[in-house]
């Protein structure tokens, strides 16, 4: 079983662990692959885990050992997967954006227009 993270000690380091995260560009390369800026790039999908960020997590510079405490705060914050990460934990994203025009719209913002 696996053991539940100390949610005091999650508190007290969010505000850290957001920064650094800010600092490194983490939340604008999540973006970059899950919503590319133009169309000559073809969006990532999530998979419903967190193996997107990992990614951009290691290439960051940020140590494995450091993984458990970002992932904690990230959860706290709603995000338990990568598309997650960026509805629930990021301010403002294109991600976030084009689902909410979607939905103003009347669409569907999970399904992809076709052709």
């Amino acid at each position: 079983m696996e053991e539940l993270p100390d949610s005091e000690f999650v508190a007290s380091i969010t505000l850290d662990v957001m920064r650094c995260l800010d600092h490194s560009g983490f939340f604008e390369k999540l973006d970059d692959l899950l919503c590319p800026k133009d169309d000559s790039h073809i969006p990532e999908s999530c998979s419903g885990d967190c193996k997107l960020s990992e990614s951009i997590l290691r290439v960051s510079g940020f140590e494995e050992s450091d993984f458990a405490d970002v992932f904690d705060v990230l959860r706290a914050k709603g995000g338990f997967c990568d598309c997650e990460i960026l509805y629930n934990a990021s301010e403002s994203n294109r991600l976030k954006s084009k689902y909410w025009q979607a939905r103003a719209r009347g669409i569907d913002p999970h399904t992809r227009p076709p052709g």
